[in-house]
């Protein structure tokens, strides 16, 4: 397997067509396909589909995509680590951060990155955890803000955030609500996979207590448009809907008895290092999630 196959692999999978990726490799048609096919032969994988309307990935071809772009991505890391050895830290910075954190720290991160270190290039995805952290151990991103990270295998984790998990609803009795008392609540939450749930439901069967699961989604939105729309309930932390909660339109009562609650870390792959610039995007972060714990528009401690 070579490394420009694999560039002409990728050029294909991103252009979803074989003249095209040829076209944009400055390549002959013929030569490029005898390359792919070659590629192919090599791993003893069919890598596309094609059809008239051109290729897509397989399976294995969307894994080997993924596993190229991230050497790709981790070669010109390496590059401009050498080249600005000594320097202020430059160059691209890609992190995920946990949906429920997204729209506190976004924002802020960003802009401080740009004042204090402005040759990083920073790009910022906001995912439930099990996008996350697929992202995380395919090496597409530098580092995540993911919840529970101690059952991810594969990942490098330090643990930076505790939150206690809320009822969100449209109406509720008042801001503390028993966990013998979830199961009269309708719940929308992920779905068996998701994290927060499992740990929900582990709490519960240790307890003797049990949830109410009515609809299984995977996206904060929708949960929000669900239950600002209906008589549907969710548990998520405070974080995830503060803005609608301090202006009204949501109600949160904090679990208690027992409490609930999850542990965010930051998340990188086990066997690759940070780079200059992604550390010094992380030291940001966890100061800005120091600062808005500190201000009071996090709710949580630090670990």
């Amino acid at each position: 397997m070579r490394l420009d196959q694999l560039r002409f692999f990728i050029a294909a999978a991103e252009s979803g067509s074989i003249s095209e990726a040829a076209r944009r490799v400055h390549l002959a048609q013929p030569a490029f396909s005898a390359h792919i096919k070659a590629l192919e032969h090599d791993l003893g994988v069919t890598l596309f589909l094609r059809s008239t309307r051109g290729v897509s990935l397989t399976a294995p071809g969307k894994r080997l995509y993924n596993g190229a772009t991230a050497l790709f991505r981790h070669v010109a890391q390496v590059r401009q680590e050498t080249l600005s050895a000594g320097n202020e830290p430059s160059g691209d910075v890609r992190i995920v951060l946990a949906g429920s954190l997204a729209p506190l720290l976004a924002g802020q991160v960003f802009f401080d990155v740009q004042r204090v270190y402005p040759e990083i290039r920073l790009s910022i995805l906001d995912l439930l955890r099990v996008s996350g952290e697929n992202l995380v151990t395919a090496r597409l991103v530098d580092f995540g803000l993911l919840p529970n990270a101690a059952t991810l295998a594969g990942a490098a984790s330090e643990a930076v955030l505790s939150q206690e998990l809320y009822l969100v609803g449209r109406a509720l009795p008042g801001d503390e609500v028993a966990f013998q008392d979830l199961h009269h609540y309708p719940l929308v939450m992920g779905g068996r996979h998701n994290q927060l749930r499992i740990d929900l439901e582990n709490t519960a069967a240790q307890e003797g207590y049990r949830i109410n699961v009515v609809s299984e989604q995977d996206s904060l939105s929708i949960y929000r448009s669900i239950i600002m729309n209906g008589p549907y309930y969710t548990v998520v932390p405070y974080s995830a809907y503060v803005t609608d909660i301090e202006s009204g339109r949501l109600a949160a009562a904090r679990i208690v008895g027992p409490a609930v609650e999850r542990t965010v870390s930051f998340v990188w792959h086990a066997h690759s290092d940070l780079s200059v610039a992604a550390r010094a995007v992380m030291d940001l972060l966890r100061a800005s999630i120091a600062e808005t714990i500190e201000s009071n528009s996090l709710r949580g401690r630090l670990l």
